[in-house]
């Protein structure tokens, strides 16, 4: 407890990233010059780190929250930024211990519902390139009727459309 600011913060970094006390205990007399006991390093640990575990654990929820209400706000408006935000999120509570899993399945329903939507939004334009296939297709087989019908002077305009979709599509009601 009695260590600079800087090296304090090493200090945690190490055992909040998951460095065992005798590997810390090593590292800090190799570094600082420090030599402590588990019994110190674990008062660190319980006064300075689970304090520090818990603020990031609380902004990372807090953040979570936020992310959550603007996107049930603005259902199936994701940017990518937003998306991103939102993994990384969830990458992160998911390895914390701390975390509640209610907020982990919030997160990823999110992750799911935009992957969804990518789907979704990639299959329409599967579906609107088949159906410009199809209709040049069509039209390419109706051509020869189509010319016919284009050079008929005994239809006015109105007539002309209304063969031409009549060849193209069948009866359709108007």
């Amino acid at each position: 407890m009695n260590l600079p600011d800087e090296q304090m913060a090493a200090l945690s970094d190490w055992l909040l990233g998951g460095m065992d006390y005798r590997k810390a205990r090593l590292l800090l007399k190799k570094e600082f010059g420090v030599a402590t006991s588990d019994a110190a390093l674990s008062r660190f640990y319980s006064e300075v780190c689970s304090a520090a575990l818990l603020a990031r654990r609380q902004r990372a929820v807090s953040t979570a929250e936020e992310i959550a209400g603007e996107a049930a706000k603005h259902p199936g408006k994701f940017d990518q930024a937003t998306i991103d935000a939102i993994k990384q999120k969830a990458f992160e509570l998911s390895i914390s211990p701390q975390s509640s899993s209610k907020d982990v399945k919030a997160l990823f329903s999110l992750v799911l519902k935009s992957r969804d939507q990518e789907l979704s939004e990639k299959q329409l334009l599967l579906d609107l390139d088949k159906f410009q296939f199809d209709a040049a297709k069509a039209a390419l087989a109706a051509l020869p009727d189509l010319k016919q019908i284009a050079g008929d002077k005994g239809m006015d305009d109105a007539a002309r459309l209304q063969a031409v979709r009549k060849r193209l599509f069948g009866d359709v009601p108007a």
